[in-house]
């Protein structure tokens, strides 16, 4: 690495060497120079035949001394480690020297690496030579501390890309859940018109048409199609995430939740409660919350699917405000609990209790993600009596 010579250094060298004068403004204006000195970013010493006259702060920092005075009046070679003795000597015979590397020696005795390039400014019975060094083992220490930089910015980039995957992956398996949910509340209203269309079909072929049936047909239909589009629209904003943060009521939220899950759960004969304090609010992202609350339900739904030895199947959702002033969610089934094996391992990516066919083992990483890095919350997985539990603060 090149070591530069800044304004200060020329600055010096023109006051020690003008008009043949230098040594003696020096002696005139000796802590005018040390200023001068200090502007320098590498450790520089100024010695009068050998001797230590004037030293910068930055060299008193590198040799670990306190003040000048634990420098001035030492002979330089005084600061060169034993095993650099002999190549530091030959290089203070010449007049100027290039950089070359050395170990130099602190004032508690340690050794270390060091860049140094020095020049006589005047000589004879008068010689005064300027040296000037870098610690090299802090150098390296940088350019180490650089390359780490560079290499972890790689891996969180790298990282960063890996979650895009991952989100994008969890959002696809969740999407295919909607949409089977979507179809499960869609049949009943296309069932409901088919009937109504097969009726109508039927009372024209026997002319007994007239505006009163007309009038019904019309208002029974645009009521089914009505439902049908409320549900496409409550799946719609579940995937539209909340930019900002919004106080909603947790009961309200939790029923909505429900409401868009509850006839896929009837139909396995699975019991929905809820038991929430009123009133209570939470200032937060309302679709990340859904979001998360259809995650866990369909979990602990699938898993009651394979109970077949549970006679009442049920999921509880509790909500309440803890003594810290939390609002605390527990969702709680009577499926049997999750294997004690990878109960410590439940959130990380790619686990999952599920057959390979039906589970990404992505649906708890992503709501453990959404929670605690989006919301600010925590999230918790134990076994209860009968089945597993999940505990959401926020």
């Amino acid at each position: 690495m090149p070591l530069t010579w800044d304004y200060s250094h020329i600055f010096l060298l023109g006051l020690l060497s003008f008009s043949g004068v230098g040594f003696v403004l020096w002696q005139r204006s000796q802590s005018q120079l040390a200023r001068f000195m200090d502007l320098s970013i590498e450790g520089m010493v100024l010695s009068h035949n050998g001797v230590i006259v004037e030293v910068n702060q930055r060299a008193i920092h590198l040799f670990g001394c306190f003040s000048r005075h634990q420098l001035i009046g030492k002979n330089l070679l005084e600061l060169v480690a034993p095993e650099s003795l002999t190549l530091v000597e030959a290089q203070l015979r010449l007049p100027r020297v290039d950089m070359y590397e050395c170990m130099l020696q602190k004032c508690d005795g340690t050794a270390f690496c060091a860049l140094i390039r020095g020049t006589t400014v005047m000589k004879n019975e008068k010689s005064l030579r300027v040296t000037a060094f870098l610690d090299l083992s802090e150098l390296k220490q940088s350019y180490c501390i650089r390359e780490s930089n560079a290499q972890l910015m790689q891996q969180i980039e790298k990282n960063k890309q890996q979650a895009m995957v991952l989100i994008q992956q969890s959002r696809h398996a969740q999407m295919g859940e909607m949409i089977s949910m979507i179809a499960h509340q869609w049949r009943q209203p296309l069932n409901i018109l088919s009937l109504m269309t097969q009726n109508i079909v039927f009372k024209y072929k026997m002319k007994a048409l007239d505006d009163t049936l007309m009038d019904m047909f019309k208002e029974d239909a645009m009521r089914q199609i009505s439902q049908m589009s409320k549900t496409v629209d409550d799946f719609r904003d579940f995937f539209r995430p909340d930019k900002t943060k919004k106080v909603f009521d947790v009961k309200k939220q939790l029923l909505h939740v429900i409401q868009m899950v509850k006839p896929l759960y009837t139909m396995h004969r699975i019991e929905l409660s809820l038991e929430v304090d009123e009133g209570l609010k939470l200032e937060s992202y309302p679709n990340e919350f859904n979001q998360c609350m259809i995650t866990l339900l369909n979990n602990a739904k699938d898993v009651l699917i394979k109970a077949h030895h549970v006679a009442e199947k049920f999921i509880i959702i509790t909500a309440f405000i803890n003594d810290a002033g939390q609002v605390v969610i527990l969702v709680e089934d009577n499926g049997g609990g999750i294997d004690e094996k990878i109960v410590a391992h439940l959130f990380e990516p790619y686990v999952s209790t599920k057959e390979a066919k039906r589970g990404t083992g992505l649906g708890l990483y992503m709501t453990k993600m959404i929670v605690e890095e989006h919301m600010q919350g925590k999230i918790s997985a134990t076994n209860a009596q009968g089945g597993a539990r999940f505990e959401i603060i926020l």
